[in-house]
């Protein structure tokens, strides 16, 4: 997947999800990116470029708890 330009909002998104700490956290990022997508202030593309950001970034963190996220890792 190509990597596109994002909107200023998705940039801020990126920006908290890289200073997450816990999972919490990251989950707190993905439903204010899914709030944005459905107040169409960011488009489907982004989010689901920002949710694939938030399960790797996720992936890293220690434990196992699941963040609930737009993404296509299984599709």
């Amino acid at each position: 997947m190509a990597n596109a330009r994002l909107t200023r909002t998705a940039r801020r998104h990126m920006k908290k999800i890289r200073k997450a700490t816990t999972h919490y956290q990251l989950q707190e990022v993905a439903s204010n990116i899914q709030n944005d997508v459905d107040r169409r202030k960011i488009s489907f593309d982004e989010a689901l470029s920002l949710g694939n950001s938030i399960q790797t970034y996720a992936d890293r963190l220690p434990g196992n708890t699941i963040v609930y996220a737009i993404s296509n890792r299984d599709s």
